[in-house]
C-alpha cells in the first residue's frame, strides 16, 4: 500500500470528489478502477497519490470508509457517513447527499469572505484618501494662501491637523491589525492557537447573526442527512454537534440531547432548548407526526442559508452607505476649508 499523503481537501475538493464516488457506484464501475481512474487526471501530484492509495487499498475488498480514513485526507464527518452508507447499502446516495453538503458549504464560506474582503479594502482605501487629503493636498493650500497674504482660520488649520493625525493613526493600526491576522493564520496553518484569539472569536461567533445561522445550517443540514440514511436522531445530534463549530449552539444541541435521553419528545426538546424559532418548531411538530423530519429538516437548513445570505446583504446596505458618508463629509470640511480663505482673497482683490 501507498505511503500516506497529507493532504487536506477543500469544501469546494470534497463536493467534487464525493460526486464523482456518487456517479461510479451508481454506474456500477468498481471502485479500484474508478479512482485509477481519477487518479490519472488529478491537478496535483499528491492528490493523485491519495487516489491511487484508496485505490489499492479497496482493490482486495476493503471498505471504502476505511480506504478514506487510512489516507488522513478526510475530515471524520465524511468517514462517517461512508461508513453508514456502506452500512445501509445507500452509499452512492450518501455521497451524493456529501456533494452537495458540501457544494453548499463552498459557497456560503465564499460569500462571508468575500463580505468581509469588500469592506476592509473600503476602509483602507478610505483612509488612504484622507490621508493623502490631510498630509499632501492641504499644505499646498496654505503655501499658496500665504503667498497672496491670507491664511486658514486657526479653526480650519486645528481641524486639518487633527484629521490628519486621526487619518494615520488609523492607518497605521490597520496595518498593524493586518500584520497580526497574518501571524496568527501562519501559525494556525501548524496548528498552533493563541487563547485570547480564540476566546474573542468564540464571543464573536455567539453573537454575531451570519456565524449563527451559518452554525443552524449546518446543524440541520446534517441532521436531514443522518436521519435520511436511517440513523437515530440522537445519533444524528451528536455528529451535528461536533461540526457547527459554535459553542452557543454546541450547547443548545447538548441539552436537547439530554432531554431526549430523558424520554423527552423531539418535538419538546427542541422547543425547550430554543435550538428553532417557533415557526421552525412547528416544522417540525408536523414532520416528527407525519414520518418526514428529514425533508423538514431540509426545508429549514436551506431556510438558514438563506437568513445567512439575508444577513451579509443587510451588513453590506448598511456599510456601503456609512462608508460614502464619512467620505463625504470628510471631503466636504477639506473644501470649506480651502474655499473660504479663498473667498476671503477674492473679496479683497475685488
Amino acid at each position: 500500500m501507498g505511503k500516506n499523503v497529507e493532504k487536506q481537501y477543500s469544501s469546494r475538493e470534497l463536493s467534487a470528489f464525493c460526486l464523482q464516488i456518487s456517479i461510479l457506484l451508481s454506474s456500477a464501475i468498481p471502485l479500484d478502477e474508478g479512482l485509477s481512474i481519477m487518479a490519472e487526471d488529478a491537478d496535483s501530484e499528491e492528490e493523485k497519490a491519495v487516489l491511487m492509495q484508496m485505490s489499492e487499498a479497496v482493490e482486495p475488498g476493503d471498505p471504502f470508509f476505511k480506504a478514506l480514513e487510512e489516507t488522513k485526507s478526510f475530515p471524520p464527518y465524511v468517514i462517517r457517513m461512508a461508513k453508514l452508507g456502506q452500512q445501509t447499502g445507500t452509499l452512492d446516495q450518501m455521497m451524493e447527499s456529501l456533494s452537495v453538503y458540501y457544494e453548499k458549504e463552498y459557497i456560503l464560506m465564499r460569500n462571508i469572505k468575500n463580505a468581509i474582503t469588500y469592506p476592509v479594502m473600503m476602509v483602507f482605501m478610505l483612509l488612504v484618501v484622507l490621508v493623502v487629503l490631510f498630509t499632501r493636498v492641504m499644505p499646498v493650500f496654505e503655501n499658496v494662501y500665504e503667498q497672496l497674504g491670507a491664511q486658514i482660520s486657526p479653526v480650519a488649520q486645528s481641524a486639518i491637523s487633527l484629521g490628519g493625525a486621526f487619518s494615520i493613526g488609523a492607518l497605521a493600526v490597520s496595518g498593524i491589525a493586518v500584520f497580526c491576522l497574518a501571524v496568527i493564520w501562519i501559525f494556525a496553518k501548524f496548528g498552533k492557537t493563541f487563547h485570547a484569539v480564540e476566546r474573542m472569536k468564540d464571543w464573536m461567533k455567539r453573537r454575531n447573526r451570519i456565524a449563527l445561522s451559518v452554525a443552524n445550517r449546518r446543524f440541520t443540514s446534517v441532521l436531514a442527512l443522518t436521519l435520511k440514511s436511517g440513523m437515530e436522531l440522537e445519533k444524528g445530534l451528536t455528529m451535528a454537534m461536533e461540526l457547527v463549530d459554535n459553542s452557543r449552539v454546541e450547547e443548545q444541541i447538548r441539552r436537547c440531547g439530554e432531554e431526549l435521553a430523558e424520554g423527552t419528545g423531539y418535538y419538546q426538546a427542541m422547543k425547550d432548548t430554543g435550538l428553532f424559532s417557533s415557526f421552525h418548531v412547528q416544522m417540525i411538530k408536523v414532520g416528527t407526526r407525519s414520518g418526514r423530519l428529514d425533508q423538514v429538516m431540509e426545508e429549514i437548513s436551506s431556510d438558514y442559508e438563506e437568513q445567512a445570505d439575508t444577513a451579509i446583504d443587510d451588513m453590506l446596505a448598511r456599510f456601503e452607505p456609512t462608508m460614502v458618508a464619512v467620505l463625504a463629509v470628510a471631503v466636504g470640511l477639506i473644501l470649506l476649508s480651502v474655499m473660504l480663505p479663498l473667498a476671503g482673497v477674492l473679496a479683497a482683490v475685488g
